[in-house]
């Protein structure tokens, strides 16, 4: 599954669960990577859904939580696009 920017996931770092949305969808040899902003504003760059690395898009618990409305991010992507406080993550 791919995700939109704007779209809320909940990211697993080191074994804790966090809702953040996506801010930049890009790939990187054929896999694709995701900029991240977390609920308490701290940013991370080239994420993905590979379950093997320390930090990761949790699929099942996005599609349990957060496409389903149960889980809903305090910050709105389309808030912070308009009033210019995204972060900037990549170089």
């Amino acid at each position: 599954m791919s995700y939109k920017v704007g779209q809320p996931v909940i990211v697993t770092q080191e074994g804790v669960n966090r809702v953040a949305i996506i801010l930049d969808r890009f790939v990187v040899n054929k896999v694709t990577m995701y900029d991240i902003l977390f609920e308490n504003r701290s940013a991370m760059t080239m994420v993905n859904v590979t379950r093997s690395k320390q930090t990761y898009i949790n699929k099942e618990l996005t599609e349990k939580l957060c496409d389903t409305g149960t889980v809903v991010p305090t910050m709105n992507y389309a808030e912070l696009f308009e009033a210019n406080q995204l972060p900037i993550v990549r170089a």
